[in-house]
């Protein structure tokens, strides 16, 4: 009888232990994971990345019309580009705090806000020019609260899996804008000054105002912080506080030589962007024609980084990748400035294709890189620190050509450009140095290896065996 009840006791306590097991299986399962929700996310963030590059980039395709309609030198003029740029400088340690510390969702806001109304402020163009230097540096204080998320909603929403795809599609959104800027103007404003070109500019502003304004409020309404439970071990780990990533990362050698790289590579991006139409009407191209290159030059740029993104996430070579690109943009760029003085529009369509193609994709692979060196620093601070490098590089190039250099001429549109193959290829040197130390996938990868020691499987059955004793006499095996 004491036999049967010790028996009937143990198979009591396997069941339980096999309950407990199943309970934390069960939990272990949804500890992580992602929701179809963060696609909305990405479109909701979309619409005002993407209206953010538009009002950027807007005077660059028709400068040439701005500077004759309100009498205005050729520095004073690119200054609807570099004020934004000027403030994305300074409002980037602003930007990185409150994203990191207070979230995603009033930071994104923000930068909605400043948007919004910088996009409102510019219908005052025509009572005075500075009006529209005013809503640009509004729109330049909203660019770090946007441009610098990016990373941040990749890891939040994102399991590591899709993460690199996700940052692309999140950070060229603005690139995609800043070919719609390139674009549209066309359509409204003549290639060639007119006594109507200030009210062309006029209808410009308005649109493109009522454009941003609708398109940014769906996010307001539908955004969200984060899901209810992370999509990885890395999303679930609490971040370093914003001081202390600070005095890590000056100190973080690694990090300072992509942070070198990332400005020369996007302060070179940002000044063909914003001096673009400078240049090629010295060589007899409309702003039409610069229209189109522009479009070109995004276009292409947005397959060659779909194509790498997802080279990269497959074999995880950040360093080998962004090495090869950049070779190939400095080449591509290289082509384009030869092509000039032949002044055959294919050709340069072509050249600027090719550069578009190798020189885009190294903007969010350059990001997510970032991420993986300085982790578990915020995503936010790592990737906007290298963002705000190729802001500062950008605004130096822009003042030394249009100042310093003066674009009045062909010889000196090759200087320019040729101190921007300098600068590539500067930066080429320093990407060099860089270590590939995945310190984010690393650690991610530990911790599956980790959940997976601890998952047991409970056993389809067991034998519960009770040695016998003198007392107990023979073996009894019971089956479950």
């Amino acid at each position: 009888m004491n036999q049967t009840s010790n028996q009937m006791k143990a198979i009591s306590k396997y069941v339980d232990d096999t309950d407990s097991i199943k309970e934390v299986n069960d939990q272990n399962k949804d500890e992580f994971k992602d929701y179809s929700y963060r696609w909305c996310i990405v479109i909701l963030f979309c619409f005002p990345n993407m209206m953010n590059g538009i009002e950027w980039i807007t005077f660059s395709p028709i400068s040439s019309q701005v500077q004759q309609a309100y009498d205005q030198s050729q520095f004073v003029v690119s200054l609807t580009s570099l004020a934004s740029m000027f403030c994305y400088i300074v409002m980037n340690f602003p930007s990185n705090y409150i994203l990191s510390q207070k979230g995603l969702k009033i930071g994104v806001f923000t930068g909605i806000f400043f948007t919004v109304i910088g996009a409102w402020i510019r219908l005052l163009i025509n009572e005075n020019f500075g009006w529209a230097i005013f809503g640009q540096v509004l729109g330049g204080i909203a660019q770090p609260f946007i441009l610098n998320a990016p990373t941040q909603i990749a890891a939040v929403w994102f399991k590591p899996q899709q993460r690199q795809m996700a940052t692309a599609i999140l950070s060229l959104v603005n690139v995609i804008g800043v070919g719609i800027g390139f674009l549209f103007p066309s359509f409204i404003v003549s290639p060639t000054y007119s006594d109507s070109t200030t009210n062309e500019i006029y209808d410009l502003m308005l649109i493109q105002a009522i454009l941003i304004t609708a398109c940014c409020i769906p996010t307001v309404i539908f955004f969200r912080e984060k899901p209810p439970t992370p999509p990885s071990h890395s999303a679930s780990v609490e971040k370093s506080k914003f001081s202390e990533s600070m005095s890590i990362l000056i100190r973080d050698k690694n990090f300072i030589f992509l942070y070198i790289y990332f400005g020369c590579i996007l302060g070179n991006f940002n000044s063909i962007a914003t001096l673009i139409n400078f240049f090629l009407e010295q060589f007899s191209y409309s702003s039409d024609d610069t229209s189109y290159f522009g479009a070109v030059f995004i276009i292409s740029g947005l397959i060659g980084s779909a194509i790498l993104s997802i080279v990269v996430e497959k074999y995880q070579k950040y360093k080998l990748v962004i090495i090869i690109s950049t070779v190939t943009s400095i080449l591509s760029y290289s082509l384009a400035m030869g092509v000039l003085s032949i002044e055959n529009f294919s050709l340069q369509l072509v050249s600027f294709f090719l550069y578009g193609f190798f020189a885009t994709p190294l903007i969010p692979l350059s990001l997510e890189f970032a991420c993986e060196i300085t982790y578990p620093i915020s995503e936010t601070i790592g990737s906007g620190l290298v963002f705000k490098s190729g802001q500062m590089f950008g605004v130096l190039q822009i003042v030394i050509s249009t100042e310093v250099i003066q674009i009045d001429s062909q010889n000196n549109v090759y200087i320019c450009m040729a101190l921007g193959l300098f600068l590539q290829i500067l930066g080429l040197v320093f990407m060099l140095f860089v270590k590939e130390d995945l310190k984010r996938k690393q650690e991610e990868k530990k911790q599956e290896s980790m959940r997976q020691k601890d998952l047991l499987s409970p056993p389809q059955s067991i034998e519960l065996v009770y040695q016998s004793s003198s007392k107990l006499g023979p073996i009894n095996n019971i089956k479950i």
